[in-house]
């Protein structure tokens, strides 16, 4: 279990750099693209489009990783009636719920990826398969993360007492 969790750690870890980079070039992109227009009156053809895929990508990036701390939206009314040692049991049943839908949309994203695949994007001539596999992608971090969140923090598996 302990390698899972330290594998589990460096995941996060990495998906957080990988936030942290993404956000500085959507930052250098975006000022280059305002700096460029205003000074030179043309802008970068390429920018809009990179941006809006980097941004989708931090989006879904970010929520896998939130799914390791429980930091997703749920339904707190149910959580602020349930009797609190009931409390448990209403995070795992939300917590499941979580990986299933997603785990059923990594299957769906696999397949939209081979459908819509072989599409180039407009701009920056990108393979499209390339740009949707962020949604498998983060999807199984995503699984990945809540699993390891219902054994390691709900239910204290693998921690050292």
């Amino acid at each position: 279990m302990k390698a899972i969790i330290a594998i589990n750690e460096i995941v996060n870890k990495i998906s957080r750099y990988l936030l942290i980079l993404m956000f500085a070039a959507i930052t250098v992109i975006y000022t280059s693209q305002i700096i460029s227009r205003y000074f030179f009156s043309s802008g970068l053809h390429w920018s809009e489009e990179f941006v809006r895929y980097v941004d989708v990508a931090m989006v879904m990036l970010g929520s896998a990783v939130l799914a390791r701390g429980n930091g997703h939206v749920n339904v707190s009314a149910l959580e602020s009636v349930t009797p609190e040692d009931k409390l448990k049991y209403l995070v795992l049943v939300q917590n499941l719920l979580t990986i299933t839908f997603f785990g059923i949309a990594i299957f769906l994203g696999l397949q939209f990826m081979n459908l819509a695949g072989t599409q180039i994007s407009t701009n920056m001539r990108l393979p499209m398969k390339m740009v949707y596999s962020i949604f498998p992608i983060s999807f199984v971090v995503l699984v990945f993360n809540a699993i390891m969140f219902i054994l390691v923090d709900l239910f204290k598996i693998g921690k050292e007492a």
